[in-house]
């Protein structure tokens, strides 16, 4: 049986996606603990300005378009910007302070911070199914954490910080008119040139200009390509992500991104160098994966449900 075109498409979004995805944390994880480089606040500086001189580039060759700055344009992103910019920090942070499997796994904390917003914020309900499998999902991120043998008490804060900012992010881009940003592409240069000067100002007052000159590893070819990669990848992250969402849809996205977080979350036992094995540890890791892939499956079983049952409803009327 052949595959059709649109099928082709699919495929190449959904994979495209899941490797940005794994290649960013692999990067990510080499540059800032591997090669030990001492500034989180240079590579958020140089991944925004990366990204918006890409989307420029982009812009003026014709292949994509959005509004530049303009007081509306600023008054309708905020406060976006300012979240993507907290998350991008404390997640490069934590990033480098923690494994990548207790990183990938503390991470699913976020579904909780989301769950709890959407109910006081935007008054959502969540089904029983849903709220059990969330809690042993989060039964598992316990069970790891008493079993970590490598805990670093700050990367822990960090990593919670960053589900916080995630969350929040998250629950406010529900609240803003997609129409008023002129498309995610226009959100993406929003957050980027938006976060931008304060970024500049962050690494300044970090006083980590005279280590990142100093650097050695300025001198090996191969950090310098990764450091290059990593900011490539942060724009090709965004990309593959709206890509995905408008080819494949929402629920096709979020089940491939617990895919991609489940392979990373194992791959990372050999990548990176500082997973410590326990059998507290990884049982805990395998209870929440598994979780996760079943949280997943759910919540794509509701919103198919919901979207059989409007179509019902305009059908009868």
């Amino acid at each position: 049986m052949s595959c059709t075109s649109q099928q082709i498409r699919w495929a190449s979004a959904v994979i495209f996606y899941m490797m940005t995805s794994f290649a960013i944390v692999a990067a990510n994880k080499s540059v800032l603990s591997i090669y030990k480089f001492p500034s989180v606040q240079f590579v958020t500086l140089v991944q925004l300005i990366a990204t918006v001189f890409v989307l420029e580039i982009l812009k003026s060759l014709k292949f994509i378009d959005y509004p530049g700055l303009s007081i509306s344009s600023f008054k309708n992103v905020m406060p976006l910007p300012l979240l993507h910019l907290a998350n991008l920090m404390v997640g490069l942070g934590s990033t480098k302070m923690l494994s990548i499997p207790m990183y990938q796994v503390l991470r699913r904390f976020t579904v909780l911070f989301v769950m709890i917003g959407e109910i006081i914020v935007l008054r959502k309900k969540f089904d029983i199914s849903i709220v059990l499998t969330v809690l042993a999902m989060l039964g598992g991120v316990i069970v790891a954490f008493i079993g970590d043998l490598a805990y670093d008490s700050k990367g822990y804060t960090l990593v919670l910080l960053n589900n916080l900012f995630t969350a929040a992010y998250s629950i406010c881009l529900k609240k803003v008119d997609d129409k008023k940003l002129m498309g995610k592409v226009g959100l993406i240069y929003y957050n980027s040139i938006i976060s931008l000067p304060i970024a500049l100002v962050s690494f300044i007052l970090s006083g980590d200009f005279a280590t990142v000159r100093l650097f050695t590893g300025w001198s090996n070819w191969q950090f310098c390509v990764q450091f290059a990669l990593i900011n490539i990848l942060g724009f090709l992250l965004t990309y593959s992500t709206i890509l995905c969402n408008n080819v494949c849809g929402p629920l096709t996205q979020n089940v491939a991104g617990v895919l991609k977080s489940t392979a990373i979350t194992y791959a990372g036992m050999w990548f990176g160098g500082d997973y410590i094995f326990s059998w507290l540890n990884f049982t805990g890791i395998t209870i929440s994966a598994v979780g996760g892939i079943v949280y997943s499956g759910l919540t794509f079983s509701r919103l198919e449900r919901e979207k059989r049952s409007r179509k019902s409803d305009l059908y009868v009327a």
